[in-house]
C-alpha cells in the first residue's frame, strides 16, 4: 500500500514530513504551495494565506490530477483542508486504486455531504467546532456504507505541532492506528 498525505493549510512542514516517514512504504505530500515551506505566524494568517494562494477549490483541482494518476493501491490521509479536498477528490476521480481514506477534522466537508464515498472513508472529527454542530455531519455521512466516523475529544488540528490544538497523546494514539492498522 502506498500513501497519499494530503496536508492542512499548514502545507508542507518538516512535522509532516517526520510523520510521512514513518511508513514502510511509499509516501508522497500533497500539500497547497508546492512543497514550499511557509513562515507559520498564527492560524489566522496561515488560513488567509492559503486561502490566497490556493484555496478549497484549487486544492480539489489539484489532488483530482495527482489521483488521477495513481497506479498502485493507495490510502489517502488528509487533513482539515487536506482531508476535505480528499473526500471531493475521491468522489470525483474514480481511480480503483484509491483504497481508502482517512480524513482527521475535515471542516469543509460539511459542504460536501452530497458526494459519494467511493472507497472506505474513515473521519475523525473533533467533538466540538466553533462553526458548526459536528453530530449531525457525521451522522449524514455514516448512512453511507462505506462511512465510518469518530467524534473524539481532541481539538481540530490535534495531529498537527504547529496548531494551538496540538494533543501529544492524540497525535501518538492516532499514529500509531495508522501505521498498525493501515500499513
Amino acid at each position: 500500500m502506498e500513501y497519499i498525505i494530503v496536508s492542512d493549510i499548514f502545507g508542507k512542514t518538516a512535522h509532516l514530513s517526520h510523520f510521512a516517514r514513518q511508513f514502510t512504504t511509499k509516501s508522497i505530500i500533497v500539500d497547497p504551495y508546492n512543497g514550499h515551506l511557509q513562515p507559520v505566524i498564527d492560524e489566522q494568517l496561515q488560513y488567509d494565506l492559503f486561502i490566497s494562494e490556493c484555496g478549497h477549490d484549487n486544492y480539489f483541482n489539484k489532488l483530482n490530477t495527482i489521483l488521477s494518476r495513481v497506479t498502485k493501491a493507495t490510502t489517502l490521509i488528509g487533513f482539515s483542508a487536506g482531508g476535505a479536498a480528499a473526500w471531493r477528490s475521491q468522489a470525483a476521480v474514480k481511480n480503483p486504486q484509491i483504497k481508502k481514506l482517512v480524513a482527521f477534522y475535515p471542516n469543509q466537508i460539511r459542504h460536501h455531504l452530497d458526494l459519494v464515498a467511493n472507497v472506505t472513508c474513515e473521519f475523525i472529527f473533533a467533538k466540538q467546532e466553533a462553526h458548526f454542530d459536528v453530530g449531525p455531519i457525521a451522522a449524514s455521512l455514516e448512512q453511507q456504507a462505506k462511512v465510518k466516523c469518530q467524534l473524539v475529544d481532541y481539538g481540530h488540528g490535534f495531529m498537527n505541532p504547529l496548531s494551538k490544538c496540538f494533543d501529544s497523546f492524540g497525535y501518538q494514539q492516532y499514529s500509531h492506528y495508522l501505521l498498525t492498522e493501515n500499513n
